[in-house]
Formats: C-alpha cells, sequence, structure tokens
C-alpha cells in the first residue's frame, strides 16, 4: 500500500512539473533570435497613386519553447508599408507568438504618395522584430516613380517627353488633326484597359540610347513578358501618316493595329513581343519597315492585308505557347494593285509553314531565311530570290530571348549588299558594312572573341 501511494505521489508531481512546462515554456534566452525567409523585401519599381502587389515573408522559431516577440514596428512613423500579420492589420504588433519550432506569416504592402519627382526614388524601411529585449529587422526596399495620368482624349498636338513616364488606365483617343509626338525616351504605361485610338497621327521618335516605351503598368516581376496586360494601339483610317523609331511595344492583345485608308506607317529599329492577337495588323495601308523583331504572337507576328509592304533586315520568330496557335508567323493577303518586298530578313517558328500568301503577283522576296514547307516553295517559286528555306537560323538563346545570330548560323554573310548598304546600322546599333556582305535579319553578327 505504501509502494501504490509512493507511486501516486511521484506521477502527481511528474503531472505538476509537465504542466508549469506547458505554461511557462517560454524562450526568455536574451541571446535568441528568431529567423527569416529573406533579408530584404524588395517590390519592383511602383507607381506612384497606385497600390502594390502583397508580399510575403516568414518569421521562423527553431527553439523548442515558444517565442513572445515583443513588438513588431515599422522604423519610420511615416513609412509607406502598410503590416499584416496572422491576419490583422495593424501599424505596430505587440506580443505575437510563435510556437515551438513553429513560425508566422508577415504580408506587406506598399502605398505611394506622389513626390513631384521626375526621377525614381527609393523608399527603404526596416521592419524592427523585438525578441527577449534584443532587436532584428528586415529591409524594405521599393522604387517609387512619379507618373503623368492621361485620362482625356487628346484633341489637339501635345509633345510627350522622357522626364517621367505617363499611365493611360483607359482607351485614349488621338481625335483627327491632332498629333502626338512622343519624344527619345517617353515611356508610356498603360492599365489592364488602356490603349491608344489614332485617329488623328502620332510620331514617336527615340534613339538608340533612349527608345521609346510602350507596355504594362504593372512592373513586378510576376508580370514580365506576359501578354494581354493591355489594349494596344489602333491606327484608324482618318490618319494617314505615322512613324515610330527606335521603340519598344510589348505585353499586350495587339501592338499595332492599322486599318487604314491608305495611309502609310512607317516602322524602324523596333521591339514588338507578346502579344494575344497580332503583333503587326494592317489593311488598306502601306508598311514601310526596317530592323523590326517581332516575337511571339498568338495570331500572325505580322498580317498584311489589301496594302504594299516593304520589309527589310527583320527578324520575325513565333513559339507561342499560351495556347494553341494555328495561324502562320507572317500573312500576306495581296491584291494585285498593290506590291511588296521583302529582303534580309529572317522569318521562323515552330509550325512547318510560317509564311502564307494568297497572291503572288507584285511580290518579290530576296535574302531572306523562311520556314516553308516543299510544296509552298514551288507554289511561290518564281517570286524567291537567293533565298533560304527550313535551316535553323541558330539564334544564340531562345529561352534567354537572345534572337542575334549564332557563330554558325546560315544567315551570317547572306544578305543582299545593296540592302545592307541603305540600312548600315542593325538594331543594336552595330555597323553592317564592315564586312563585304551584311547578314540576314535585325541582327549582324558579331564575334565577341575577336
Amino acid at each position: 500500500m505504501r509502494n501504490i501511494l509512493y507511486l501516486l505521489c511521484c506521477l502527481s508531481f511528474a503531472l505538476t512539473i509537465f504542466s508549469c512546462d506547458n505554461e511557462d515554456g517560454l524562450n526568455t534566452d536574451p541571446n535568441f533570435r528568431v529567423s527569416f525567409s529573406v533579408d530584404t523585401l524588395k517590390f519592383d519599381t511602383l507607381l506612384t497613386a497606385f497600390g502594390s502587389t502583397t508580399k510575403q515573408f516568414k518569421v521562423y522559431n527553431n527553439s523548442s519553447k515558444k517565442v513572445n516577440l515583443q513588438e513588431i514596428y515599422l522604423q519610420d512613423e511615416n513609412s509607406p508599408y502598410r503590416l499584416n500579420v496572422n491576419g490583422t492589420a495593424e501599424e505596430r504588433f505587440a506580443n505575437v507568438e510563435i510556437g515551438a519550432n513553429d513560425s508566422l506569416f508577415v504580408f506587406v504592402e506598399v502605398d505611394l504618395r506622389p513626390k513631384d519627382s521626375d526621377e525614381a526614388i527609393l523608399l527603404e524601411d526596416i521592419l524592427v522584430f523585438n525578441v527577449n529585449n534584443n532587436l532584428q529587422g528586415i529591409i524594405l526596399s521599393t522604387w517609387s516613380q512619379d507618373v503623368v495620368l492621361i485620362e482625356k482624349d487628346i484633341v489637339s498636338s501635345q509633345n510627350w517627353t522622357g522626364k517621367r513616364p505617363y499611365l493611360l488606365n483607359k482607351q485614349i483617343s488621338v481625335l483627327e488633326n491632332a498629333e502626338l509626338i512622343l519624344e527619345e525616351g517617353t515611356t508610356v504605361y498603360f492599365g489592364k484597359n488602356g490603349g491608344i485610338d489614332i485617329e488623328g497621327n502620332i510620331k514617336a521618335v527615340g534613339t538608340f540610347e533612349k527608345p521609346i516605351y510602350f507596355g504594362s503598368s504593372r512592373l513586378e516581376e510576376l508580370y514580365e513578358n506576359v501578354p494581354g496586360q493591355w489594349n494596344g494601339i489602333h491606327i484608324h483610317e482618318s490618319s494617314k501618316s505615322n512613324q515610330l523609331s527606335h521603340f519598344i511595344l510589348e505585353d499586350g492583345i495587339n501592338g499595332i493595329h492599322y486599318t487604314g485608308n491608305n495611309g502609310e506607317l512607317q516602322l524602324e529599329y523596333g521591339v514588338i513581343r507578346n502579344f494575344t492577337e497580332n503583333g503587326i495588323a494592317i489593311s488598306n495601308a502601306s508598311l514601310q519597315a526596317h530592323d523590326l523583331l517581332l516575337v511571339n504572337c498568338g495570331d500572325e507576328c505580322l498580317k498584311i492585308e489589301n496594302g504594299n509592304l516593304n520589309l527589310f533586315h527583320s527578324t520575325i520568330y513565333n513559339a507561342w505557347n499560351f495556347d494553341i496557335r494555328t495561324v502562320p508567323n507572317v500573312q500576306l493577303v495581296n491584291s494585285s494593285t498593290h506590291t511588296s518586298n521583302i529582303a534580309n530578313c529572317i522569318v521562323w517558328g515552330t509550325h512547318s509553314n510560317e509564311f502564307i500568301i494568297d497572291n503572288a503577283l507584285g511580290l518579290k522576296i530576296e535574302n531572306t531565311l523562311l520556314k516553308l514547307s516543299r510544296t509552298l516553295q514551288d507554289e511561290y517559286a518564281l517570286i524567291f530570290s537567293d533565298c533560304i528555306f527550313n535551316e535553323d537560323p541558330e539564334f544564340k538563346s531562345i529561352e534567354e530571348r537572345n534572337y542575334t545570330l549564332g557563330e554558325t548560323s546560315p544567315c551570317i554573310n547572306t544578305g543582299k549588299l545593296e540592302i545592307g548598304m541603305e540600312y548600315p546600322k542593325d538594331l543594336l546599333n552595330n555597323s553592317r558594312t564592315d564586312d563585304s556582305t551584311p547578314d540576314m535579319g535585325a541582327f549582324e553578327f558579331k564575334d565577341t572573341e575577336k
């Protein structure tokens, strides 16, 4: 009996000790430190007056006891950052516990106010954690960019400059008899429903050093190279003369759509990429273009219907993989009243036929590499001169979106000399006249080992 009582007393004492450990099992070591999933939480450049996506990181308690975060707060009292911990949004948190060998999520957003600055401004703050009177921190970092918000149609001629970006969150019209002039270095961002209707004229002339940019206002890495984020540029039949030089156009529904009335579009030194429909679609108008890179569209990268086309030293490549592409890379719907000339170009992609026409009258293709079946080569035979068929152009790295030529590319020194002399600089401002014969495509091969 005495032994049983002794065992019961021991068990009772053990349970008491265990119970106390559960209640008081708190890590109070002044040298203890929590750990974080990141050292610095970086946001991509954000446009002022608009919110950001939410970013998150984790705080880990790697000890065998629970830990009490005495305080969580932003060092800057006027910080643009906003916090959410365990589903609660506060400016400052007190006594937040993390269980033994457990973690918690911290969510961060940015709410930026305009700074009246043309230059992007770096905003940094420190998110402070007080653990057992030991301060730890995570750096929060964001570039803030003021913009010029365009909310009304353009009824008279305007000049846009490269001082600060322009933002269009809806479809804006450049009305008839008005001209929109974009100077070198101009940046135009578009929201989800943004785009430009050109009923007057557009003249966008950049430089190699300061190209003009058209693209999505979502600058986060998550949205990089994602098509369909804005509507595109639509040029209407009332518009007669338009020019884009040294420009980048990307990540929309349509790139340039011109429904003309015998008007003309001049394009040079341009990059048009990642559009859910067409890169360039023109009907009843003329396109004069050289040194273009047209890449990855859900429909044709280039479609011309009932219009003249003169296209030189351009690279057109399509490996669209967001859904099924059912049309070729380039389609020309000609009539006998139009003449077209393509020379020193590359037309390549993942389809067996990447070039289709329905009327070969008035069309001439010289010194161009094409992806084309033998049947269509024979059908169109009279329009080709010194062309290369179905040989891989050997771009340096399609995965890295590098469409310059590799050292064994069949496009090297196979262009037409007269065309190269007329356009002596390639898309990267390299000379085409250093060698006796220029290369096909928008990029002149340069041997970096020399």
